[in-house]
């Protein structure tokens, strides 16, 4: 579109609202959301696609605002994209979403792609130059993205993680009096059901400083509440261009991305208490059990961890225990550290990703336990770590450490299955590119089984151990250059 023509929430907008999904998304619309997925479902080939699609699957369940505001988008600005023609307001549907099946599944791969590594790279961004929660910053950005045609979308939230996390279109900017506007399309507000919304004061974010922001769609609504940043809110631009090329999901395998870990707990009522550096530097102010206030993330810069973001489920209302889990991405200083993640739960999946080099804990207790686990990365000669502490309580651990070799699906990993921790702690070291590693009970014998696994030229060969032993003096020894342990 010319830069003279202004978007128009009557015509460029949807006539059908925002929608959460009710099934979880298929491996088909994961390859065709990001590039280099492999042709099948299988963790075998192609371990972390497998481990990035048990998070990717469920990242529209509570809405596709920021597909359906980058599509809208697109299509204004190209005058069509993906097969669909400008203007939006050509397609119909309901409260469901559209009635076409094919614009349903493209704008479910638009809400993913938020989820790259661009998307997230923009995410940590914001969090590390203290702009997250910056309305003048986002105004500024949205000002100059209208000015050369590379249009943004607006993310915002309320107090809560991931509570209403919800994306917009920014299509308008102006001020006066000293005061910034921004007119917002909202794909939970279609002009069709809504014809005196667009033009009022509802949609309107009105600016008065970088935290004193307030945007307030439906006022009238018995309950509801606005988005604004005195209450830890978030507001923050992101660049159409940034999110909307197909890019590659987070756990790649480029090694320009290896710098960036991934940390993912899941389970019913999982949550992280803390993460920490040994330099005395936390993410939370707080040891609290479960984080549920924006608010609670250290702000005193001699204690602050920087270079740590937790991912917002966007669209989501629900309560914590709804949301798909507690997704962090660290990088910089804190990726080169040791990080001690301090988590509770009875049944819970924590998995750290760091380049090619994957674990996968699941702890199992009947009743709710608090763990400390310390990741450490390589660092001069010395091995990756991973440490889980119990701090009371029985609970049954399973381990896999996991290196991929290469996109032609080979890989070596060490399985450690049903060990009992009480009082002992269970460290694994894996040296190098996980040629061997090593399992240590600390404080106590642990006893497992184990499994150790490599995959070359497509065939698995594979080592099973019923019952091993790991002692403080005396570790669980396994080297795949010569093809045993002991």
């Amino acid at each position: 579109m010319p830069l003279t023509v202004e978007f128009d929430p009557n015509v460029h907008g949807w006539f059908f609202g925002n929608w959460g999904e009710a099934t979880e998304f298929t491996w088909d619309l994961y390859r065709d959301t990001y590039l280099g997925i492999n042709p099948t479902q299988n963790p075998v080939q192609a371990p972390l696609d497998a481990a990035f699609f048990e998070i990717f699957k469920n990242c529209a369940q509570k809405g596709n605002c920021g597909g359906m505001s980058l599509l809208a988008l697109a299509l204004f600005k190209y005058g069509g994209y993906m097969g669909f023609c400008s203007p939006a307001s050509f397609y119909t549907g309901g409260s469901d979403g559209p009635d076409r099946a094919d614009l349903h599944r493209a704008i479910n791969i638009f809400q993913a792609r938020q989820f790259s590594v661009s998307g997230i790279e923009n995410f940590i961004d914001m969090v590390d130059e203290g702009n997250l929660n910056n309305a003048v910053a986002a105004y500024n950005r949205i000002q100059e993205c209208l000015g050369r045609g590379d249009y943004a979308v607006l993310s915002i939230a309320k107090g809560l993680f991931g509570d209403d996390a919800h994306t917009v279109i920014p299509y308008k900017c102006y001020t006066s009096g000293g005061t910034r506007y921004l007119e917002i399309w909202d794909s939970n507000y279609p002009a069709d059901d809504y014809p005196t919304h667009y033009g009022s004061a509802n949609a309107r974010m009105v600016i008065n400083g970088p935290t004193d922001w307030i945007y307030y769609p439906n006022p009238g609504v018995t309950g509801s509440t606005p988005y604004q940043g005195s209450d830890n809110g978030w507001c923050f631009a992101i660049p159409m261009s940034t999110v909307l090329p197909k890019d590659r999901q987070p756990f790649t395998l480029d090694f320009a991305f290896d710098a960036l870990q991934t940390a993912f707990i899941s389970g019913p009522g999982a949550a992280v208490s803390q993460i920490s550096d040994d330099r005395g530097h936390q993410f939370y102010a707080t040891s609290s059990a479960v984080h549920l206030n924006r608010g609670e993330i250290e702000t005193d810069p001699a204690k602050r961890l920087r270079g740590v973001a937790r991912w917002p489920w966007y669209a989501n209302a629900g309560a914590q225990q709804e949301q798909p889990g507690e997704l962090y991405f660290i990088r910089g200083a804190a990726s080169r550290s040791d990080l001690n993640f301090t988590v509770n739960g009875s049944k819970y999946k924590f998995v750290h990703f760091h380049g090619r080099h994957m674990l996968e804990l699941t702890v199992s207790s009947d009743r709710r336990v608090r763990d400390a686990i310390k990741i450490s990365p390589p660092v001069h000669g010395l091995p990756r770590t991973i440490q889980l502490k119990p701090l009371g309580g029985q609970r049954v651990v399973s381990l896999r450490a996991l290196r991929a070799e290469d996109e032609m699906g080979a890989w070596r990993s060490v399985e450690i299955k049903k060990a009992r921790l009480t009082q002992a702690a269970l460290r694994v070291d894996r040296h190098g590119e996980l040629d061997n590693a090593q399992v240590t009970g600390l404080g106590r014998n642990v006893e497992f089984s184990a499994l150790l696994q490599e995959r070359k030229n497509r065939r698995i060969t594979s080592q099973r151990i019923q019952r091993a032993v790991a002692a403080e003096a005396k570790p669980f020894q396994v080297d795949f250059k010569k093809g045993k342990a002991r």
